[in-house]
């Protein structure tokens, strides 16, 4: 059975639910760490973090590395790597992310290097989730917007998506009223380019009918259609270039705003009670 030892649960309940999952598997007495990585990744993509964050795998044993014993902490010190140790873990979740800055040796001088060291020594894993996990649907944040009562939330900055709605960064689109010749020619020109997919349809246009290329692709692609483009001008018109977005995700995102039921006064009326031990205030 998959084991866990955990510390500090209390500030990251939605990830302690997901491993006890993992743990309670019936089919799974140990899980390898790519695996693992995986489910994590599932749970909250790490394109939720903040671009300045340092999340994911930090610290990888030489493969294959197998997980019997998964280690759950809020942050990851000398004295919890001694614990660690002593439950003989395999692997070690910790919140925040105890390599931050980049390290230009690895030696026994700071504690943070004496970390790394004393991983990849006994084969231990490290891996932080940190913002991912506040930003996710059912993270941190709404976790403790949930401690206000009962309340409408959102988050202040919303996340994208990991992938964009469709292939490539880009699309481009023009008419051409050429030939069909011509617009095979172009057609299989355009598509022997590399991350280019390419579609047609009938447009019209000045009342006249022509055929409309629209065209996903690349960023480092998008170079080599303007460059074609160029060099073909007499067969085109009216080209477009649209810079593709990745959709904004409705519940994911950092912070949020809060919209209480109950006003602020009753709010806090019931929090003093509670502290006091006294009854709570009816409305």
């Amino acid at each position: 059975m998959l084991s866990s030892h955990i510390r500090l649960v209390r500030l990251v309940p939605t990830t302690v639910r997901l491993v006890h999952s993992l743990i309670h598997n019936p089919s799974c007495s140990f899980m390898d760490l790519k695996a693992l990585i995986s489910s994590l990744n599932d749970f909250a993509s790490l394109s939720f973090a903040e671009s300045w964050d340092n999340v994911g795998l930090l610290v990888e044993p030489s493969p294959p590395h197998t997980v019997n014993t998964l280690f759950l902490t809020n942050d990851l010190t000398e004295e919890v790597m001694e614990e660690a140790l002593q439950k003989k873990a395999d692997f070690i979740l910790s919140y925040h992310p105890p390599i931050f800055r980049p390290m230009k040796r690895i030696t026994w001088k700071t504690w943070k290097e004496r970390l790394v060291i004393r991983a990849l020594e006994n084969r231990i894993a490290i891996y932080s989730p940190h913002t991912a996990y506040d930003a996710a649907p059912q993270g941190v944040n709404n976790w403790l917007a949930k401690g206000l009562g009962v309340c409408t939330s959102r988050p202040i900055h919303f996340s994208k998506a990991p992938n964009y709605p469709t292939e490539g960064t880009h699309r481009v689109e023009f008419n051409i009223d050429h030939t069909q010749e011509d617009l095979d020619e172009v057609i299989s020109m355009l598509k022997a380019i590399s991350d280019v997919s390419v579609t047609s349809f009938s447009a019209r246009t000045d009342d006249e009918e022509q055929t409309r290329i629209s065209l996903n692709c690349s960023q480092q692609a998008l170079m080599h259609v303007v460059a074609f483009l160029s060099q073909n001008r007499q067969l085109y018109q009216k080209t477009e270039i649209l810079s593709l977005e990745k959709p904004l995700l409705l519940h994911t995102g950092m912070g949020r705003l809060c919209t209480l039921d109950e006003s602020v006064r009753w709010f806090w009326e019931q929090c003093s009670a509670r502290s006091r031990g006294r009854p709570l205030p009816h409305r």
